[in-house]
C-alpha cells in the first residue's frame, strides 16, 4: 500500500501574486498535516520559469514551524546552483526545525546557459557537479565532516553543525535523470519519478532502479482533482488540464470535460479526476502498474484550481488515506536530537582587570583555522 503525500509545482493562476500563492500553500499544508497525509513535496523553480519557489529550503523552514507531523520534501534542490557546504548547512538545519521530517530531493535541475551563466558553471558540467554534491552531502550527514576531492569542489576537513540525526540514505533522494540510476546504486538512495515523463519511460526507469536498488523506494508524483461529483471535478479541472497539455504536451487542447479526448490528456499527464473513491481507485491501478510504488504525491493545487477547490480535494480524498495507507511501510529512521563537542576556548588569557582592551574577533583569536574554511575550485 502506497503512502500519499501532497505535491506543489509552484504555479500561480493569472493574476495572483506569488505572496497569495504562499499563504495558499501553507494552508494547504497544515490540512494536509492535520489529516494525515504522510508528507508534501515542493519544486525548485527560477527566474522566468514556471513555478514561484526558488528556494524550498526556506519555504520549508517556515513550514516546520506551523505542522508537526507532515513530512517535507523537495523535487529537487538544483544542485549546482548551490554551494555543497551550504547546501548541506542549511538542510540540515531546516531537519533539526522539523524534528528529522526533510526528504531532500537533489537533482540536475534545468542547466541551461542562463542558468549556468547566473550561478557561474559550464552548462555541460552540470551532470558532474551534481554527482560531486550527492557525495559531498553524504560525507556532511553520515561522517559530520566533509574531506573532498574531486573535479568541481575541494574541500579538505570541513566540519558541518548542526550534526545530522539520521543517515543519509534516509534523507537524501535522488530524481530520474541520466545519472538517477547510477547515483542510487552507490549510495543506496530512493528514487523520484517526475511527473511529465511518458508512461514507457516510467516503467523503464522503474525497472532498471528495482534491479539496482534492492529494497529500494520509488515516489512517483502525480495530479488529481478531488469533487464531490465526478462532473464537477472534470469541470473544475478542465483548464489545469488544458495549460498542462500546452506545457508538457505541445498540444492546443480545445476539448471541455465532457469530451472523448479529456481521458486521454488525463492519462497523459499522469492526472486523476474524479470522486476521492476514483482518485483513490487510479492510485491502485497506477500502484499495481509499477510494482508497488512506496509512495504517490498527488498535485492538487495547479493554475486556474480555485484555492477553495484545492483545500476540498484534500479534505475530500483524507477519506481514502486509511485504506490506501493502512499496511504502507513507515521506513523513516527516527531522528536523534545529536550533541556537539564542547567548543575549545583561548589557550591564553590575561588575568581580569577593569581596564579591558576592546573584544578581539579576529580568525586567529576565535579559533577559526582558515584552511578548515574549504576550497571551492
Amino acid at each position: 500500500m502506497p503512502r500519499i503525500d501532497l505535491f506543489s509545482y509552484g504555479d500561480v493562476s493569472p493574476e495572483q501574486s506569488p505572496a497569495a500563492f504562499y499563504r495558499e500553500l501553507e494552508e494547504q499544508v497544515v490540512l494536509g498535516d492535520q489529516l494525515g497525509y504522510h508528507g508534501v513535496w515542493v519544486t525548485e523553480h527560477h527566474f522566468r520559469m514556471r513555478g514561484e519557489v526558488p528556494d524550498p529550503l526556506t519555504l520549508f523552514a517556515r513550514l516546520s514551524g506551523v505542522t508537526s507531523r507532515i513530512r517535507l520534501g523537495t523535487s529537487i534542490v538544483c544542485a549546482p546552483f548551490y554551494h555543497p557546504i551550504r547546501l548541506a548547512e542549511q538542510a540540515l538545519l531546516v531537519d533539526t526545525l522539523s524534528g528529522g521530517r526533510l526528504d531532500l530531493g537533489v537533482g540536475t535541475g534545468i542547466a541551461n546557459e542562463e542558468f549556468a551563466t547566473v550561478w557561474g558553471f559550464e552548462r555541460a558540467d552540470a551532470p558532474g557537479r551534481a554527482r560531486e554534491i550527492v557525495e559531498i552531502l553524504r560525507q556532511a550527514i553520515d561522517d559530520g565532516v566533509v574531506d573532498f576531492e574531486g573535479e568541481f569542489y575541494s574541500f579538505r576537513d570541513v566540519e558541518i553543525s548542526p550534526p545530522a540525526g539520521r543517515p543519509a540514505r534516509d534523507l537524501l533522494w535522488t530524481a530520474a535523470g541520466r545519472n538517477a540510476v547510477s547515483l542510487a546504486r552507490e549510495h543506496g538512495l530512493r528514487l523520484m519519478i517526475p511527473r511529465p515523463l511518458p508512461l514507457a519511460e516510467r516503467l523503464r526507469i522503474n525497472a532498471e532502479y528495482r534491479d539496482a536498488v534492492p529494497g529500494g523506494e520509488v515516489i512517483h508524483l502525480r495530479s488529481g482533482l478531488v469533487a464531490p461529483t465526478r462532473q464537477q471535478a472534470r469541470e473544475r479541472a478542465v483548464e489545469f488540464l488544458r495549460e498542462y497539455a500546452a506545457i508538457y504536451l505541445r498540444t492546443d487542447w480545445r476539448g471541455g470535460p465532457d469530451s472523448a479526448s479529456f481521458d486521454d490528456i488525463a492519462e497523459k499527464l499522469s492526472f486523476a479526476v474524479g470522486t476521492a473513491s476514483e482518485v483513490a481507485d487510479r492510485i491502485w491501478e497506477w500502484t499495481a502498474q509499477f510494482g508497488g510504488t512506496e509512495q504517490t504525491a498527488i498535485q492538487f493545487q495547479g493554475p486556474h484550481v480555485a484555492h477553495a477547490h484545492v483545500l476540498e480535494s484534500i479534505e475530500l480524498f483524507a477519506e481514502q488515506l486509511p485504506q490506501l495507507q493502512a499496511d504502507a511501510a513507515r521506513t523513516s529512521v527516527p531522528w536523534v536530537d545529536r550533541g556537539i563537542p564542547a567548543r575549545a576556548l583561548p589557550s591564553e588569557l590575561a588575568p581580569y582587570t577593569d581596564r579591558l582592551a576592546e573584544p578581539d574577533v579576529s580568525v586567529e583569536r576565535v579559533g577559526i583555522r582558515s584552511e578548515t574554511a574549504g576550497v571551492l575550485s
